[in-house]
């Protein structure tokens, strides 16, 4: 076994004990590459997000010499070519509707009408077929036509392509720098698959008031999908935890009664799917989740990770430490707005609160934005080693 090979069963080993609630020998890092990256390379947003290998070049020259557990990922979330194949509505990226150093912009629209939820509800798939990705693609306006048909290979390619792009890359990174890859698959709470992609938030909070009877019936309709979503994107690992970026739950989006009754009872039933599967959730509670926490504590034991944004760290070690890993604990404005010593010290004041008897990863809160300082970003890492062994 090569150093690098000894260097990568070291890493998951720390990580899975800590997912596991155990205590590892030290506190596991994770890390990602942001887009705060751009602006130390002499590179452009909009190149980084087109160009795939020059995205993974940057990585690749950032990697060496920094000694983290958990990778998270390169400075672009999305390949925008995939989208552009379609001719989609949804985003706006660097250079292409916005401007080239500007990040992507979502564009939040009522795509499903409240007069669409009775045939949403009967058929999902088909609703979305028929109805959603014309509503969304220029180029699927009309289905089954030669442009439409074309569009859909053509933007099922670039999936592919940036698929195996990607493997390869973290291939490489795994064999050179002996890192782990956070998560497998990928899913949402059906709440925020209605919220955030179908009827937008304004939409969504009318129907609240105005037909939450097919607000619930949508959520049920949606679950099973968002369970095998998350299933069949991790090809059937089950070691690591399918990621789950969560919107509308956090505090005060909604009151609590409707957290209580429309946000929850769908996520529940999607974490409780995929755990019967043996496929835990990267809860990632971006904003505040405090008020929820003793909801949240009515989970399988050790089904989620919960990602600590700005929720109240101390309260949610209180009630899900134990049970289920933390993870986070570092304020993305500390990152852009702090100093190398105020984010050493705040690291060793969490991993003192936190880590103090294992199932704690140490990360930034949520993501890193662009105005981030790469000072702050590498001190955390470098905190977290001085102050992170057990």
């Amino acid at each position: 076994m090569s150093e690098k090979q000894m260097l990568y069963q070291k890493r998951l080993e720390r990580y899975m004990t800590a997912m596991d609630c155990g205590k590892p020998d030290m506190v596991p890092v994770a890390f990602g590459v942001g887009e705060w990256i751009a602006k130390y390379t002499g590179t452009t947003l909009q190149e980084i997000y087109y160009d795939l290998d020059k995205s993974n070049s940057i990585v690749s020259e950032m990697l060496p010499g920094l000694d983290f557990d958990i990778f998270k990922g390169g400075p672009s979330l999305w390949w925008p070519p995939m989208f552009d194949a379609m001719g989609s509505k949804l985003y706006k990226f660097p250079g292409i509707g916005v401007e080239e150093n500007s990040t992507f912009q979502f564009n939040e629209q009522e795509y499903m009408k409240p007069e669409d939820y009775d045939e949403f509800i009967a058929s999902p798939t088909e609703w979305l077929v028929n109805h959603y990705l014309p509503n969304i693609s220029t180029e699927l306006e009309n289905p089954g036509s030669y442009r439409s048909t074309v569009a859909l290979i053509k933007g099922a390619a670039a999936f592919a392509m940036q698929g195996g792009i990607m493997a390869q890359a973290y291939g490489k990174w795994t064999m050179d720098h002996g890192i782990v890859g956070q998560g497998t698959g990928f899913t949402k709470a059906p709440f925020d698959t209605l919220g955030d992609a179908l009827r937008g938030m304004k939409g969504v909070l009318l129907d609240l008031r105005r037909r939450p009877e097919k607000v619930l019936a949508a959520c049920e309709a949606i679950t099973p999908h968002n369970v095998n979503c998350g299933l069949a994107g991790a090809g059937a690992d089950t070691r690591f935890p399918c990621f789950a970026p969560l919107h509308r739950g956090a505090y005060p989006f909604l009151n609590p009664n409707q957290w209580n009754n429309f946000y929850w009872p769908s996520l529940k039933a999607t974490i409780e799917g995929l755990w019967a599967r043996g496929k835990r959730m990267l809860f990632y509670a971006e904003g505040d989740w405090t008020p929820y926490l003793e909801k949240i504590a009515e989970l399988p034991d050790k089904s989620i990770i919960f990602q600590i944004d700005t929720t109240d760290p101390k309260k949610a070690k209180a009630i899900l430490g134990g049970r289920f890993c933390l993870q986070g604990g570092v304020p993305t404005t500390l990152l852009t707005y702090g100093t190398p010593a105020k984010v050493k010290e705040h690291i060793k004041r969490t991993i003192d609160e936190l880590a103090c008897d294992g199932g704690f990863i140490l990360d930034a809160g949520g993501v890193v934005m662009g105005d981030a300082k790469q000072e702050n970003v590498i001190a955390m890492i470098e905190a977290a080693r001085e102050y992170g062994a057990y």
